[in-house]
């Protein structure tokens, strides 16, 4: 059975562009979906190749949307008719919806468009409650938080790195909640009032940090008691 190195490495059809570190990260973390039927995004598809390695390595999904701002993308062919595109910018409200006509929900979104630090914020605020209870949420290409081209800056604490770091409390929110409110934490990023349910609901369930990678999965079930029961054993 091929892995996802093996399908990008010796893909001929339409070229697909990934970094080599990333792709024994996609085996580790998609291998448990590999056989499920399940509905796939992707923002910033370029020549279109990556479409058709996800197709392959996901045999039984039902469909793969990719979505990209440059005309061009809206001829691509594909003989899967299970691949389709969307020409648009993804934060658009008329891109959202032709997205959530292609498919109301998603099991796994990628994103891998603009690179930019505030479009990589607002995708993941809109896109993340579409993410099915389960799901994975991955952005690609987080070393530009780094550069001021993208709206970023070593240390600089509005870019969507410094919106991901707080997931870290979010998750452990069960052992701070009589000190301080979600709301509170994401002042910077939200006013207090309109900070998104998922975040306060207790829907964020883990998140990986990689070079140049994020990955945050959706909890199944909307809680912030987290940690279990406590489990002593033995002797």
């Amino acid at each position: 059975m091929k892995t996802i190195n093996d399908l990008h490495r010796n893909q001929t059809g339409k070229s697909s562009d990934k970094w080599a570190s990333y792709l024994p990260v996609y085996d580790r973390i998609f291998l448990p979906y590999r056989d499920d039927s399940l509905r796939l995004l992707e923002v910033g598809v370029q020549n279109g190749g990556s479409l058709e390695v996800w197709a392959k390595y996901f045999s039984n999904a039902e469909k793969i949307v990719g979505c990209d701002i440059d005309p061009r993308c809206g001829s691509l062919v594909y003989d899967d008719n299970r691949i389709s595109i969307v020409v648009g910018d993804v934060n658009a409200e008329n891109t959202f919806n032709e997205i959530r006509a292609r498919s109301s929900a998603f099991d796994i979104i990628i994103d891998d468009g603009s690179h930019r630090s505030d479009d990589i914020f607002k995708a993941f605020v809109n896109y993340f409650q579409i993410l099915k209870p389960g799901g994975i949420y991955v952005v690609e290409d987080t070393h530009t938080m780094y550069w001021d081209d993208y709206q970023g800056g070593v240390l600089k604490q509005t870019t969507a790195h410094s919106f991901f770091k707080l997931f870290v409390d979010v998750i452990n929110y069960q052992h701070w909640q009589d000190d301080l409110s979600i709301k509170n934490l994401f002042v910077t990023f939200f006013p207090i009032k309109n900070i998104p349910s998922f975040l306060t609901e207790g829907w964020v369930e883990g998140i990986e940090f990689y070079n140049s990678m994020v990955i945050v999965r959706k909890s199944r079930l909307a809680s912030h008691a987290k940690l279990g029961e406590r489990l002593i054993v033995g002797g």
